[in-house]
């Protein structure tokens, strides 16, 4: 019997058969998507500055939340009842939060606090919880444990603050549990964790179900003008542009294998890595904004009129953001691009900055940012051929 409890094995996902998301992690994800549904609402309806960063703001939270239980998954889960139980909890916290964001009101920020903090302080528990089982993972686990339990203190704390300054709380809360809740506490641990991971299918998994947040956005645009002329054709840029994203994402920068390649080529990799990860959320954040770029163009190629340009601002600013967040994960993997494709993507960057500057039609904006989509999907698919087999 003693000799059992000595073999006793690791909570961690040890180098054994490849791994897959569980369908219950697909429902994960789909609950989280109904959240970034409704921050594109949120931004549909004031395309403002203050509007834009409202949405990036509550974009980075909303993600960070994915994230920290996505990796925790990735990490411990193991699909039993205990397992499913954490992540379904999870999921109602964040309709919850979803609840609370379509008016975004003094109460509503309340309730999101509240929300918010609950969520941080489940994951707090379940990283210590492990941590107490698994002598392993224990040391890891209780940095990752302080991390998220400073964050929900700093949530909580936040509600004797009032708005705006609440506001640069919760901004201090995500990057002090960022930076504690994963570079940090595998730069600092004597043992690391290396599980078989399958974040990758995770981050893709998202990709997938937030560019069907943008292409609902292109037939929400398309429906709202009644089937004008215009905005069909700036509905079948929108999904030319959503094809691209798809095309590209899925040829060049998804790799199945990066995680588990990072975790092999030891901690360096490690931390570097979480650029891949970070640099995910521009890329989400970027497809949502284009998605509601192309619905606001869509009702101003329909009604006309001067200071209808807010489309083209969100549509190239987008762009650039989608650009940055591919080279933060290029980086974040040692991933190289051949030069084709470099320079093909830092003309799709000054379309971008013109779309965004030059004031077009919305017809116009669209369309070159369509184009040029095609093309770094064109150039892409043939460096991939060029590559050695």
């Amino acid at each position: 019997m003693g000799e059992r409890r000595g073999r006793r094995r690791s909570l961690i996902h040890g180098y054994g058969a490849a791994r897959r998301a569980s369908w219950l992690e697909l429902f994960f994800d789909l609950v989280f998507v109904v959240a970034v549904f409704r921050l594109g609402q949120l931004l549909l309806d004031d395309p403002s500055a203050r509007g834009v960063l409202v949405f990036a703001g509550l974009m980075s939270t909303i993600w960070w939340l994915w994230f920290s239980f996505s990796y925790f998954a990735d990490l411990f889960d193991d699909d039993r009842p205990p397992s499913r139980i954490v992540q379904l909890a999870a999921m109602l916290g964040v309709l919850a939060l979803s609840a609370s964001l379509p008016h975004w009101s003094a109460g509503d920020a309340d309730r999101f606090a509240v929300a918010y903090g609950l969520l941080l302080a489940l994951l707090t528990a379940t990283y210590g919880i492990v941590g107490r089982i698994d002598v392993e993972a224990r040391e890891f686990c209780w940095w990752n444990a302080a991390g998220f339990l400073i964050g929900a203190v700093l949530w909580f704390g936040s509600l004797l603050v009032s708005v705006p300054a609440r506001y640069w709380v919760w901004g201090v809360a995500l990057v002090v549990n960022a930076a504690i809740a994963g570079p940090l506490a595998y730069a600092v641990v004597r043992r690391a964790p290396t599980q078989k991971s399958h974040m990758p299918e995770r981050f893709g998994l998202f990709t997938i179900v937030v560019l069907g947040d943008a292409v609902l956005a292109v037939a929400n645009g398309i429906g709202a003008t009644g089937w004008r002329p215009a905005a069909v054709a700036i509905g079948v840029g929108g999904f030319i542009m959503a094809s691209g994203v798809w095309w590209v994402y899925f040829l060049a920068t998804y790799d199945s294998e990066a995680g588990n390649r990072v975790l092999r080529a030891g901690r360096e990799a490690v931390v570097r890595s979480y650029f891949y990860a970070y640099g995910h959320l521009l890329v989400y954040a970027a497809i949502v904004t284009a998605g509601v770029a192309v619905e606001l163009a869509a009702k101003e190629a329909a009604h006309p009129g001067p200071g209808h340009d807010v489309a083209g601002r969100l549509l190239g600013g987008s762009q650039l953001a989608m650009m940055a967040g591919c080279v933060i994960i290029y980086r974040g993997i040692s991933l190289s691009v051949s030069r084709p494709v470099a320079l093909t993507q830092s003309g799709l960057a000054l379309v971008a900055l013109v779309i965004a500057l030059a004031g077009l039609p919305p017809v116009v904006a669209v369309s070159l940012s369509a184009i040029a989509w095609v093309l770094l999907a064109v150039v892409e698919q043939r460096s991939a051929s060029d590559r050695p087999r």
